[in-house]
Formats: structure tokens, sequence, C-alpha cells
């Protein structure tokens, strides 16, 4: 993503709601009363803020917290020395340039990623409150997708085989138990209509009964027919749960053949 440079005078102050109560953030600037005044402000919005007047120093407390807030100019190291550092140890963790340097100097240099923002220093009321709406949505995107690659790993630990589908019946997901069963990598099957995974005859009762209760609000559980690339079948007891936005979950809890 590349940084925003403007000013952010019209920028509207509404905080975001994070998906886990207490944001941690630690700040660094070597203007002592300007640090303070940031870490006040932060606080009383229940930030749990911690500071530091270097760069250097701030590099011992990359694991206890979710965001950095650093001032550009700096004796020593600076802002962005501070932020090449912070990548080497950190290459997700959300980190905000927060400075008064004119944006010009700057934007060559600040990296185009996902986890970077720039924020320039205006009045400390509106810029606090923004700088505030800044660290929650990263942080709270950081988040999301820390809790997602956990539950994919969850997934792909699991013993049952597990496919996830569209609402215009694409597979766009399988775990590699799932794959197993048909003989084939997930890559080979994502991407696929579901219904390639199924004889004909047992694609129109699946049709009928599983995704027809599902559509219900109601999980389908049943033994179904299932069929390889090679034409080859096998029974398998199934699970299958619908999802809000129409998408469905087909869980294979095992396989009656075995």
């Amino acid at each position: 993503m590349i940084p925003d440079m403007t000013d952010h005078a019209t920028e509207s102050v509404t905080r975001p709601t994070t998906n886990q109560d207490t944001v941690r953030v630690l700040c660094v600037d070597d203007d002592e009363d300007y640090l303070d005044t940031v870490a006040t402000r932060l606080s009383e919005d229940d930030f749990k803020v911690a500071t530091e007047t270097s760069a250097a120093a701030a590099l011992d407390s990359l694991d206890t917290v979710d965001c950095v807030v650093s001032d550009y100019e700096m004796p020593g190291m600076d802002g962005l020395e501070l932020l090449v550092a912070v990548r080497e140890r950190a290459p997700r963790l959300p980190f905000v340039l927060f400075t008064g340097t004119d944006p010009d100097e700057l934007c060559d240099r600040i990296p185009d990623e996902i986890w970077t923002e720039y924020l320039r220093k205006n009045g400390p009321e509106t810029t606090v409150s923004i700088l505030a709406g800044r660290v929650c949505r990263l942080v709270d995107h950081h988040r999301t997708l820390r809790d997602a690659n956990r539950s994919l790993i969850a997934i792909e630990a699991t013993g049952d085989g597990i496919a996830t589908v569209s609402p215009d019946g694409t597979i766009t997901f399988v775990n590699r138990v799932f794959a197993s069963h048909f003989g084939v990598e997930p890559g080979d099957l994502v991407g696929r209509p579901w219904q390639t995974c199924f004889p004909d005859d047992e694609v129109d009762r699946f049709e009928s009964t599983a995704l027809r209760t599902v559509r219900d609000d109601w999980q389908w559980t049943g033994g179904c027919v299932c069929e390889t690339d090679d034409g080859e079948t096998f029974t398998a007891q199934t699970c299958v749960a619908g999802l809000d936005d129409g998408s469905f979950v087909i869980c294979l809890t095992g396989s009656d053949d075995e």
C-alpha cells in the first residue's frame, strides 16, 4: 500500500473498533513534551502506551507491543532507520511514521507495504485522534490476518477433509486431507466446480438434500459417494454447513471404504 502523504486536515477522527480490547503502542520521539502529550491522549483513549526517546532503545520492546509510532527526525537512528530495523525483526508489525517533516522529502523512502503508514503532525487535538484511528486500523488488520492464519493451520492439522465453496459453486479452499481422498494436491481442486468431486447422480442428490438443508440454516450430515479424476468412487461420511454469504463448507469425516 502506498503511504498516504497528505496532511489529513479533513480526515475523520472516528476511532475504529479493534477485535481485541487492549492495543499496546510504543511511541518514539526525542521531543519529550510532545511525546508525553501523545502518550497521555492515547492512554485516555484506552491504549496501553509505552514511550522511548531514542529509536535504538525502542528495538528492545518490539515483542511486547502491537504497533510502533515513531517520529522521523531524531538523533542517532532516525525514524526510517528504525523502520528498517523493525522490519528485520518483525516484518508485519504495524508502524506509523508520525512526523512534522515535509512529506515530499520522505515519499520515496517510505516502503510501499500494508503495515506502514505516514501521518503528518498537526495540532495535537485533531492529529492524535487521527493517529488513534490509524493505529487501530493497522492493528485490527494485523490481528485479523494472524487469526485467519491460525485457523488455516488448525484446519490443516485436523484429521477431517475440509473444502470451502463460493456462492457460484467454485471450490475456493481445500486442505490436504480433503485433497488426499481424491489422490491430488489441494491446488488441483481449487478453482473447480464442486460437482467435479461427485458422480452425476450424487450431484443431483447433494443439491436436493444437503444444499437445500443448509440454505434453511441447518447443517446436513450423511454419506456421500465421491469420485476421483480417474473415475474411482468412494463413500465418505460428510457434513455440509452454510455460511452467511451463500458459501458452504464440505467436511469429509472419513471414508466408509477404509
